[in-house]
């Protein structure tokens, strides 16, 4: 790991970190491990609040249960997680690696056995229809990831949330039709997510290196 976890706390959520100060339920955190399983993996730390207060967890016990539940119960295919324990100002915190999965995508499953596959779109577990795989096998996309016009707004998503078709029209230069539809080209081919429920419609960065 090459940022310290009291550097990773002090960043704060994001794409491939997420905090909680106990697990709530095995099926809501079944969600977040899922998310990051079929996106580009992440850190869940459990005993530390969304503003990074490092507040301990009481039993590790129970976690580790709540976690094992959370895999055997809630998650198809279940999905290989590394746990880890670490003293943070005195406090025991668990960190929880999840790697992207190569046997996405993954689903979780309700108590009623409804099967819904959830991605990471910035700090949120966030569910959708299906999951378009991106293949860097694809001279076609490669292709599209080495233009100038895809590399500016991937640099772009790399530090600002999401992006429209507008304000990518205006950031390339081409008119607001075409900027939507290369905007949903590379959703198709999985290099963008669309963020579900915005309006104007907004798109995240999926595809990561």
């Amino acid at each position: 790991m090459s940022k310290s976890i009291a550097e990773i706390i002090s960043a704060g959520e994001g794409l491939r970190t997420e905090f909680k100060s106990r697990i709530d339920s095995p099926a809501k955190i079944a969600k977040t491990i899922v998310s990051f399983a079929n996106t580009s993996g992440g850190l869940l730390i459990i005993g530390v609040n969304d503003s990074g207060v490092i507040s301990g967890v009481t039993s590790e016990l129970t976690e580790l249960q709540k976690l094992e539940k959370a895999n055997t119960d809630f998650i198809d295919p279940k999905i290989l997680i590394q746990i880890k324990s670490e003293q943070l100002n005195g406090k025991k915190v668990l960190l929880v690696t999840v790697e992207e999965s190569k046997e996405k995508p993954h689903y979780v499953v309700s108590d009623k056995g409804a099967r819904t596959i959830y991605v990471r779109v910035k700090d949120k577990s966030v569910p959708i229809p299906k999951l378009l795989l991106y293949n860097s096998d694809n001279l076609e996309t490669e292709k599209l990831l080495a233009s100038k016009h895809v590399k500016s707004l991937v640099a772009y998503l790399r530090i600002e949330d999401s992006v429209n078709a507008r304000f990518y029209s205006r950031m390339i230069n081409v008119s607001e039709k075409r900027a939507d539809r290369m905007l949903h080209d590379l959703a198709a081919r999985q290099i963008l997510l669309k963020i579900p429920g915005t309006k104007p419609e907004a798109f995240s960065l999926k595809w990561t290196e």
